[in-house]
């Protein structure tokens, strides 16, 4: 789920992406996804992979399971879309910042 997250965020320039946008169709009238809707979806992905973790370690801290390796992957999966959703944040400011020094 995470690296799909990543694929979307990181393939924005094929199909669907800003290609599609910066060709005169709207997003909603090809039917394609906008950059928004799949940042939007990426972020709540993030969101709901954090509440797992936690409801993971609560799980864990009350006695209602055994299962250490399974938190630890739930808390490591977290932790990776967390990152990976900072970088492509940070590429993205990046990306703002470069474009708003061009001058026209």
């Amino acid at each position: 789920m995470i690296e799909r997250a990543a694929n979307n965020l990181l393939g924005i320039t094929g199909a669907g992406g800003l290609g599609g946008a910066a060709g005169g169709a709207s997003a909603s009238s090809t039917g394609e996804t906008s950059f928004a809707d799949v940042l939007k979806k990426s972020i709540d992905e993030v969101a709901k992979l954090q509440q797992d973790a936690s409801k993971a370690v609560d799980d864990v801290a009350t006695g209602q399971t055994q299962n250490v390796t399974g938190v630890m992957t739930a808390v490591e999966k977290a932790d990776l879309a967390f990152k990976t959703l900072l970088t492509i944040r940070a590429k993205l400011m990046d990306a703002y910042e470069e474009i708003k020094g061009i001058s026209v």
